[in-house]
């Protein structure tokens, strides 16, 4: 009878084990592939940046904005080949448009923090030029 029981208490824990690894195998490995998925798509959003700035610096001239996009798409498709990372076309293109807006976004805010306007300074009677002491405009 024992024997039985221990045949029982085998059967019933491999089929638990069975049952466990099915089941992570369902939610798991769907879960890993989705993190990798966008992990790669990371790395690509982050190839097509650095090849929007490397193309926008070398490349340059009037008009040059479908051959910059040529050339930076030729590259990508190369690159994520060459990773094994798989983007549609329509993917590729929107995130060059998207790297292109946020350079382009970064060029005006430096345009504007560093563009110098007129101005008169404003000098107070405790105020030192070229070390002497500006008189009161009140006297």
């Amino acid at each position: 009878m024992s024997q039985i029981v221990m045949d029982l208490i085998v059967a019933l824990t491999c089929g638990v084990v069975t049952w466990a690894i099915q089941t992570a195998i369902k939610y798991i490995v769907p879960f890993i592939e989705t993190k990798l998925k966008e992990s790669q798509y990371s790395w690509a959003a982050e190839i097509i940046a650095n090849a929007v700035r490397a193309y926008e610096q070398t490349v340059s001239g009037h008009g040059m904005g479908e051959d910059k996009f040529q050339l930076v798409m030729e590259f990508v498709n190369r690159e994520l080949s060459k990773l094994g990372i798989k983007l549609t076309e329509e993917q590729i293109t929107i995130l060059i448009e998207s790297a292109v807006q946020a350079m382009n976004s970064e060029k005006l805010l430096i345009e504007e923090a560093t563009s110098t306007e007129e101005f008169e300074p404003v000098l107070y009677k405790d105020d030192l030029v070229n070390g002497v002491e500006l008189a009161d405009p009140e006297e």
